[in-house]
């Protein structure tokens, strides 16, 4: 006797898709938690102190509050949204799947549209951080401000859209609507963390012509290039649009995780700078030991070597006698010679 549903093979991999989703998204929420209290840790010490840089620390203490509040209320109502899908509307027509799609809800899209604008603006901010020194990096703080700029512009314009009575027509997630807003964020991701790659490849290259092959993995690991490239939202951004525009069924659970995925990556980058390893303001400088990188010609040059030193060192030898130390008597008699009746041994005795 078989208890599966009376449903194709289609329609159930959908509603298994979305329940997935949402079980690694609560996965994912438990990560931001243990993220969050990791950057809390790290920056409310100098948050509080009046070191250099402590109001850029307070912006960041801010900034990871406001990510973990965003991250919350995703994956809260994420969980109710698939209750009502599998549990209070079950008999809904085409199944739990085909509730998802056409409910909308207000809060669950707000936090997903505000954490995908924080998570392109720090990722704008780390790249225009890498090329600080360059010469093109006016052309990025412009290229940056003009596309996200229009990530805010499609996002405001999905939110008012899908907030409408008219969207349950064709649904929240339809390709009109929702496509043009994650292409537009998507190329935010991907060309920025591939120029953030390129810089920080490159840079690895520099340190290690001028200090050694070692250094330069030091300086530019991979787990320093995924995490500052923001490589997962990317990745994750892609797994997503893929299946999406292909009409896979899979889309659904990664477009669950997407929200909390744009939580994770900017919690990476900024435990990496609260741990002092994060790429810093300064010119070629990468934080891991505070060591800036200088061209041979700049280093400082040894001291002349000091005129030498002559040290004469003279030894003068005594002899000194103790009368209180005397030696065992020998069981051999020894014979005196006249010749030497008068000299005393080192003791102190005739002999």
């Amino acid at each position: 006797m078989s208890y599966r549903p009376d449903e194709s093979n289609a329609l159930i991999y959908a509603e298994g898709a979305w329940l997935q989703g949402a079980i690694v998204t609560g996965v994912l929420y438990g990560v931001v938690i243990v993220l969050a209290a990791m950057c809390w840790r790290s920056l409310w010490p100098r948050a509080q102190s009046r070191s250099t840089n402590y109001k850029m620390n307070r912006f960041l203490l801010c900034y990871v509050a406001f990510l973990f509040v965003v991250g919350t209320i995703y994956v809260a109502f994420n969980s109710q949204i698939t209750q009502m899908g599998f549990i209070d509307n079950r008999l809904y027509p085409n199944g739990p799947s085909a509730y998802e799609e056409a409910t909308s809800s207000p809060p669950l899209n707000t936090a997903f549209v505000l954490s995908d604008w924080c998570a392109d603006l720090l990722m704008i901010w780390r790249c225009t951080v890498v090329y600080r020194d360059t010469r093109i990096y006016h052309i990025m703080v412009g290229l940056g401000s003009l596309l996200f700029l229009g990530t805010i512009v499609t996002g405001t314009l999905w939110l008012v859209i899908v907030s409408t009575p008219a969207q349950s027509t064709s649904g929240w997630m339809s390709v009109t609507l929702l496509f043009p807003y994650l292409c537009f964020s998507l190329a935010i991701n991907i060309f920025f963390s591939l120029l953030t790659v390129i810089r920080l490849l490159y840079h690895r290259h520099r340190v290690s012509r001028v200090l050694g092959s070692g250094h330069g993995a030091f300086y530019a690991s991979f787990a320093a290039i995924i995490i500052e490239s923001a490589a997962i939202y990317s990745i994750c951004s892609l797994l997503y649009l893929i299946p999406f525009i292909l009409n896979i069924s899979i889309s659904y659970a990664f477009m669950q995780l997407l929200g909390e995925v744009q939580v994770v990556a900017p919690l990476l980058i900024i435990y990496r700078i609260a741990e002092g390893k994060g790429w810093k303001n300064y010119s070629t400088t990468l934080n891991d030991n505070s060591i800036p990188l200088r061209r041979p010609s700049d280093l400082p040059k040894p001291p002349s070597p000091a005129a030498p030193l002559n040290v004469e060192i003279s030894f003068h030898s005594e002899i000194t006698s103790d009368q209180s130390i005397r030696s065992p008597k020998s069981p051999y008699p020894m014979e005196s010679s006249p010749k030497y009746g008068n000299e005393a041994d080192a003791f102190g005795r005739a002999v």
